[in-house]
């Protein structure tokens, strides 16, 4: 898996996420800021770049895809921006 490319798209999401109209609940503010998080612990963990934290990399990864299915369950809009989610699988 290209964890670059992979970062590059969840900072897309998390652009589309700020976006006023789309913030609609308190489950779903925090939500997102729960998927903020785990994408700074992906990017932080991805610039360390260590062969020991494929681990680290594989359950962030899972907790950001869990995330995600949360916040589309959340939202009453079409989020077509979350489309990926359901393909993103951790390196085993």
């Amino acid at each position: 898996m290209d964890i670059e490319a992979l970062i590059k798209n969840l900072e897309a999401v998390n652009d589309s996420l700020q976006s006023p109209t789309i913030r609609e609940s308190d489950d779903f503010k925090k939500c997102v800021e729960r998927f903020q998080a785990k994408l700074a612990d992906l990017i932080g963990v991805y610039k360390s770049s260590n062969s020991e934290n494929t681990a680290d990399l594989n359950k962030i990864i899972s907790d950001l895809k869990t995330i995600l299915e949360e916040i589309e369950t959340l939202s009453s809009h079409d989020s077509k921006v979350l489309d990926f989610a359901k393909d993103i699988v951790p390196i085993k």
